[in-house]
C-alpha cells in the first residue's frame, strides 16, 4: 500500500499535464508511458498486476485522493471568500479615506483665507480694549483701597473681642475651680495671666471685674465668687453683642462695596476677558494659518499615499484571484484525472492490462 501512494502521485502529475479528455484508456496510458516518470509508474502497476495485487487498493487510494482534493477546494473557497470580504472592506476604507483627504484639501484652503481676514480685525480691536481696561482699573483701585481699610479695621477689632472673650472664659473656669474648693495657690499662675490680659485691654467694661478679681486674690469666699461669676456672664454677653454689632457693620460695608464696585468689576471682567479672547485669537489665528498651509501639504501627500495603497490593493486582489482560479482549475484537472484513472482501472481494466503486456520499457 505504501508503494502505491507515490505511484498515484506521479500518475496525477503526468496525466494532468498531458492527457486530453477524448483519449481512450490505451491512449491515456500510452502518453504516460512516453514520459520517464510515467514509464516507471506503469512498471510498478505492471508488477502489481503480474503479482496479483488487488485493484481495490488502488481504487481506495484514488477515492481518498478525490476526497482530499474536494476538501482542499472547500478550504480554498472559504479562504477566498474571507479574503474577498476583507479586500472589499479595505477598498471601501481606502475610497472613503481618499474622499476625506479631498474634502480636507478644500476645507483647509478656505480656512487659510478666512482666518487671514479675521486676524486683521482682531488686531485692531485689541488696541481699543487695552485703553478701556486702563481707565477701569484706575477707578477700581481708588474704591478698593477705601474698602480694604474698613475691612482691616474690623479684623483688628474682631480679634480683640475674641481675645477678650477667651480671657473671660478662662476667668470663669478659674473662679469655678475656686468655688469647687481648689486652693488659690494652685490656680495662682493662671489667675495672674488672666488678670494681666484683662488689664492690658484698658477697656472700661473690665474695671469692676479687675477690682473684684483683685479682692478675690486676697480673700476667697463664696459670696464674692457668685458675684464675680455673675459679672463675668454679663461682660461676656456684652462682648458677644459688641462683636455681633461690629460684624453687622462689616457685612453692611461689604454689601455696599459689592454694589458699588459691581459695575466696575463686571466691566473690568468683560474687558479683560475680551482682550484675552482677542489675544488668544490672534495667536490661534497665526497658528491656524501656519497649520493650514502645512496641513494642505500633508493632506496632498496623504491623498497620494491612499491612491497608491488603493492601486496596490487592487493589484494584490487581482493576483490572489488569479492564483485562486489557477489552483481551482488545477484541482479540477486532477479530479478529472482521478475519475479517468478509476475508469481505466475498473471498467476498462482489460485494455489497461493488454497495453501493459505489449508496452516497451523506456529504460
Amino acid at each position: 500500500m505504501a508503494r502505491i501512494i507515490p505511484v498515484l502521485t506521479l500518475i496525477l502529475a503526468v496525466v494532468t499535464a498531458r492527457v486530453a479528455k477524448s483519449e481512450s484508456p490505451k491512449e491515456v496510458l500510452a502518453q504516460i508511458n512516453k514520459d520517464s516518470f510515467g514509464n516507471s509508474v506503469l512498471s510498478v502497476l505492471q508488477l502489481q498486476l503480474a503479482t496479483g495485487g488487488p485493484v481495490g487498493e488502488i481504487q481506495i487510494l484514488l477515492n481518498n485522493i478525490a476526497s482530499q482534493l474536494n476538501g482542499d477546494q472547500k478550504k480554498a473557497d472559504k479562504v477566498h471568500e474571507s479574503d474577498t470580504v476583507a479586500f472589499e472592506k479595505i477598498i471601501a476604507d481606502l475610497e472613503q479615506e481618499i474622499a476625506y483627504h479631498q474634502t480636507q484639501i478644500v476645507a483647509l484652503s478656505n480656512l487659510r483665507d478666512s482666518t487671514t481676514e479675521a486676524l486683521g480685525e482682531a488686531e485692531a480691536e485689541v488696541r481699543v480694549v487695552t485703553s478701556d481696561i486702563a481707565n477701569n482699573e484706575k477707578s477700581f483701585a481708588d474704591e478698593s483701597a477705601t474698602r480694604q481699610s474698613q475691612h482691616e479695621t474690623w479684623v483688628r477689632k474682631d480679634a480683640e473681642h475674641v481675645d477678650q472673650m477667651d480671657a473671660i472664659d478662662e476667668a470663669s473656669k478659674i473662679v469655678q475651680h475656686l468655688q469647687a474648693g481648689v486652693a488659690f495657690a494652685q490656680l495662682k499662675s493662671r489667675f495672674e495671666k488672666v488678670q494681666a490680659k484683662l488689664m492690658e485691654s484698658k477697656h472700661a467694661l473690665f474695671k469692676p471685674l479687675i477690682n473684684a478679681l483683685t479682692q478675690l486674690a486676697s480673700k476667697v469666699d463664696n459670696k464674692s465668687i457668685i458675684k464675680i461669676l455673675e459679672l463675668l456672664a454679663q461682660i461676656r454677653q456684652q462682648l458677644v453683642a459688641s462683636r455681633a454689632s461690629l460684624l453687622a457693620t462689616e457685612e453692611r460695608q461689604a454689601a455696599n462695596w459689592e454694589v458699588q464696585s459691581g459695575h466696575l468689576q463686571e466691566e473690568h471682567k468683560r474687558l479683560v476677558e475680551r482682550k484675552a479672547f482677542l489675544e488668544n485669537s490672534i495667536v490661534q489665528f497665526k497658528v491656524t494659518i501656519q497649520e493650514a498651509v502645512e496641513d494642505l501639504e500633508d493632506q496632498t501627500l496623504f491623498l497620494e499615499d491612499a491612491e497608491d495603497s488603493l492601486a496596490i490593493q487592487e493589484r494584490w486582489a487581482a493576483e490572489q484571484e488569479s492564483q485562486y482560479e489557477a489552483q481551482t482549475f488545477e484541482r479540477e484537472q486532477q479530479l478529472e484525472v482521478v475519475e479517468r484513472l478509476q475508469e481505466v482501472l475498473t471498467q476498462k481494466m482489460s485494455a489497461a492490462s493488454e497495453f501493459l503486456e505489449i508496452r516497451e520499457e523506456v529504460f
